[in-house]
């Protein structure tokens, strides 16, 4: 999980260093540093633990959840965070006999079903809709994914 905060860490830098401050100006700045100071309070969560079935699977999730969900993040850092959850879902990182493993899946369904990105060009933003379904096709496969409900489902 922490070398995936990493990844999207050190992705959203590079954007911002850049100047890409898209079609939002400052406001996209300002989601950015939430977004990342999200990752950084996640980072010292992990650090403060030994085993990660000590959080709630929504504690490790919700930073990638929200970069999926906003509308003001590129199309390749949403990309980044769409591979990440797919990971986390297929090395089994939510338990489904855990507490929480249902609200966990059923909030990266609603977060993966409401992606939003900055789109960039066609192609690119098609590989990140193939992302999409492929995150939605290990949430179906994974062992927790019988904790779907009908209408996440449908």
């Amino acid at each position: 999980v922490q070398g995936e905060i990493a990844l999207l860490i050190t992705a959203m830098r590079r954007t911002s260093r850049y100047g890409a401050h898209g079609r939002h100006g400052r406001h996209q700045e300002d989601e950015g540093d939430i977004l990342q100071s999200s990752f950084f309070q996640l980072k010292d969560i992990l650090n403060s633990i030994t085993e990660l079935s000590e959080i709630e699977p929504n504690a490790f999730l919700s930073p990638f959840l929200e970069v999926i969900r906003s509308e003001d993040t590129t199309g390749p850092i949403t990309g980044l965070a769409l591979t990440s959850v797919n990971k986390f879902l297929s090395y089994g990182l939510v338990d489904p006999a855990g507490d929480m493993a249902a609200a966990a899946i059923e909030n990266i369904a609603d977060a993966v079903t409401h992606a939003r990105f900055v789109g960039t060009d066609p192609s690119s933003d098609e590989v990140i809709l193939m992302k999409i379904l492929y995150v939605l096709r290990t949430l179906l496969l994974c062992p927790a994914g019988v904790l779907l409900t009908n209408e996440s489902v449908c």
